[in-house]
């Protein structure tokens, strides 16, 4: 087994070179083994086709995680063993027709009869080799090697939920309306992912799973994922309620995520600009997680049903103080829409947005539909609660660090990064080059990735790579050249090279970065990775802050190490 850094939270165990049944097998036994070794500090553990990646908890010692995967996966090592379960499950699946638009197209290529595919892909028992891609996304391994067919050539923007799909030596099944490039076989009514259940993903790795040609779905449940949401009421809340008179550009209900899921595909979430959201949450008296708002490019018009306090940060908004927290009085209109300069802007409001928490978060997941407010962006029309509780005093006197307001720098933004796993294959010319461009930030990035443009990045050899364990800030190298940040949306498994990644303490400094904002990569080792990591999370760990009443200015810097007293106080 060979141990690779994936960035300052995560390492990578490559269990064998390629997949298969042994390889499978194996990558389940390490997983199983390390989410029952408390000394590695672990907070998931994802089995990937190959490969199994450890997420590290923010306050672990990356060094000496490693230094334990050595001691327990070394060599010669007997100790990852242990009994593996195994469920059997049956998918109802109609192929073909407007359940499988590619069935006829792709039994023409392959030179056989559509009855002859349906044959053989159901007649094969399958297992999950991993989920991903999407929340309950299983690649399921063990196709007919006669079907192997490869990805469209230009995906599909929408393939509705439940679709049976082919692509490359696999198979597998949309959990939700997603875009995707597999053939389309046919499709299922099962309901692969529910947030809500006991257990979230009807299928784990490891099941085996067979396809039941029928001629109809039931059609008690036609839509497998969930029914269209329209603007809607706030949840009963004793709190305050917010009136939604414009919605903004991509407003969405977010917190500091859902770790935890990866395993079954579901991204940890949460806000770009995790740093931006907590300390706007702290300056109204929040503890640092609570959901708030987020928007990009523009805020959204908001009424208050009752007085409270509200803080902004990330992004300038007209008339409104950014970085300290300002009364709003009942039946007062706060217009988040007026920003000078658009941005990724946040808003904290005192007792946080009161939402259902969804697998323990508040945020939204809109591709997959749930978490926030009804899964989706807020419309027109809609009515948020607001947490209940005394609306903290407004101090004065003090200012906040201008480095923590989370606003878009002027100038170039330099992003920290480490050399990722697959870095090695594009040479050490293309690593210097790689430091030396400038990269602007492309209008076709959102909360899954963001795409830079610039020099492209190219491989020695152009060699099919198997989808492997990707982290938050993974830089992919896709077939363009031009290089991809993963972001908080991002998928748990990828299959292009990770050639780099942005190191944990500047996501938040990149994710301010504004469309068309440049930026250039400076590479550092993992010894300052980590210790900016640990520095970081002096900002939101310990909880508000208090200032000192003062006829001087006093800078609050929650940047440092702190105590349990708060944060050090600069005059």
């Amino acid at each position: 087994m060979t141990i690779k850094v994936l960035s300052d939270t995560a390492l990578v165990i490559e269990v064998a070179a390629a997949p298969g049944p042994t390889t499978l097998r194996k990558v389940r036994q390490v997983a199983q083994f390390l989410s029952r070794d408390p000394e590695l500090g672990a907070q998931e553990v994802v089995p990937g086709l190959n490969a199994v990646a450890l997420h590290l908890r923010p306050e672990s010692d990356v060094f000496r995680a490693r230094e334990r995967l050595e001691e327990v996966l070394g060599v010669g090592s007997k100790r990852v063993t242990g009994r593996l379960s195994s469920r059997r499950r049956v998918l109802p699946v109609v192929y073909g027709g407007e359940a499988g638009p590619d069935l006829a197209s792709m039994a023409a290529r392959l030179g056989l009869t559509e009855r002859e595919v349906i044959k053989r892909h159901a007649k094969v028992t399958y297992q999950v080799s991993a989920l991903g891609f999407a929340p309950g996304f299983p690649y399921l391994s063990g196709l007919d090697p006669v079907l192997a067919c490869p990805r469209r050539e230009t995906p599909r923007l929408r393939v509705p939920a439940g679709s049976v799909g082919i692509g490359g030596t696999q198979t597998g099944v949309y959990p939700q309306e997603l875009p995707g490039g597999w053939n389309l076989i046919g499709r299922t009514a099962q309901r692969l992912f529910d947030p809500d259940a006991a257990e979230p993903s009807w299928l784990q790795v490891g099941d085996r799973v067979r396809f039941k040609p029928v001629t109809a779905l039931p059609t008690a449940d036609s839509d497998p994922v969930r029914a269209p949401t329209v603007p809607g009421e706030a949840t009963s809340s004793s709190g305050g309620r917010l009136e939604v008179l414009a919605g903004g550009v991509q407003t969405l209900v977010q917190d500091l995520g859902r770790p935890g899921f990866q395993s079954m595909g579901v991204a940890e979430g949460g806000a770009l600009n995790s740093r931006a959201l907590a300390v706007a949450n702290l300056l109204v008296g929040n503890p640092a997680g609570a959901p708030g708002l987020e928007w990009a490019l523009k805020g959204p018009v908001l009424r208050f049903s009752e007085a409270s306090l509200v803080a902004i940060t990330g992004a300038e908004v007209a008339g409104r103080p950014v970085g300290l927290p300002f009364p709003v009085q009942a039946g007062e209109v706060l217009d988040l829409s007026k920003l000078p300069r658009g941005g990724r802007g946040y808003l904290a409001v005192a007792g946080g947005i009161d939402v259902p928490l969804k697998l323990g978060s508040a945020s939204t997941q809109v591709a997959a539909g749930f978490g926030g407010f009804q899964g989706r962006e807020l419309r027109t029309g809609d009515w948020l609660a607001t947490g209940s509780g005394p609306v903290p005093e407004v101090r004065t006197g003090w200012s906040l660090a201008s480095g923590l307001r989370g606003l878009p720098r002027e100038t170039l933004t330099e992003i920290r990064v480490l050399p990722g796993p697959e870095a090695a294959g594009f040479g050490p010319a293309a690593w210097t080059e790689f430091l030396a461009a400038e990269y602007r930030l492309s209008p076709d990035s959102n909360r899954m990735g963001f795409r830079l443009e610039g020099p492209k990045v190219t491989p020695l050899a152009a060699d099919e790579m198997v989808s492997q364990p990707v982290a938050l800030g993974t830089v992919q190298i896709p077939p363009s050249g031009q290089p991809l940040v993963l972001m908080a949306d991002r998928q748990s498994l990828g299959g292009y090279p990770r050639f780099a990644g942005v190191i944990s303490a500047d996501i938040p400094v990149l994710a301010s970065v504004p469309l068309g904002g440049e930026v250039r990569f400076v590479a550092v080792d993992l010894a300052e990775a980590q210790e900016a990591r640990h520095r970081a999370a002096g900002i939101w760990v310990y909880g508000p802050v208090t200032s000192t009443d003062s006829s001087a200015m006093t800078v609050i810097d929650l940047n440092c190490d702190v105590g349990e007293g708060g944060g050090r106080e600069i005059s």
